[in-house]
């Protein structure tokens, strides 16, 4: 029997085989939509690396071949070029949420939330559960449909006061 090395917690080698179990399970879940997404990516000349987590990364792709400013679609991140740890851990989240639910009832669930909150990233509970910082939804900065936003800098620009920046309406939690 091993023991942990020094410095270790007790307890950290088996939530590391917990975690890695998990990584197996989610590729295994996750692999027809992962497959799909990947031939994809090919297609558009993604750069592709797998990390340890098993998340597939399919980075470069040409802007219009994946949603906002990534997609991850089963294990399988596309993007344009918005990579990094935080980024990643929001993507990876999502790829969870694949796994948790089966392809079909996340995308279903999905597109309802998207419609409920009217696209807004900041209000769906599933962009939410995989951290809005992490995803780069900071408060303020999350579009909404074009005539919608147009309509809300028009309003700001002509009702703001020269002392500091306007505020939006608060959100709808």
């Amino acid at each position: 029997m091993s023991t942990a090395p020094a410095g270790t917690p007790a307890g950290a080698p088996a939530r590391a085989r917990a975690r890695r179990a998990w990584h197996l399970y989610r590729a295994w879940r996750n692999l027809p939509a992962t497959a799909l997404a990947v031939g994809w990516a090919r297609r558009h000349g993604a750069r592709i690396t797998v990390g340890e987590d098993l998340l597939v990364e399919c980075a470069g792709m040409p802007p219009r071949t994946y949603g906002r400013g990534g997609t991850t679609v089963g294990n399988a991140w596309l993007h344009g070029g918005l990579g990094g740890p935080r980024r990643r851990r929001h993507e990876a989240r999502h790829a969870d949420q694949y796994a948790l639910l089966g392809t079909g009832p996340f995308l279903a669930l999905y597109g309802l939330n998207a419609l409920l909150t009217r696209n807004d990233p900041r209000l769906n509970l599933f962009e939410r559960w995989a951290g809005l910082a992490d995803g780069g939804y900071a408060p303020g900065s999350a579009p909404r449909s074009p005539t919608r936003s147009t309509t809300r800098s028009t309003t700001r620009s002509t009702t703001s006061s020269s002392t500091g920046p306007s505020r939006t309406a608060p959100s709808r939690t």
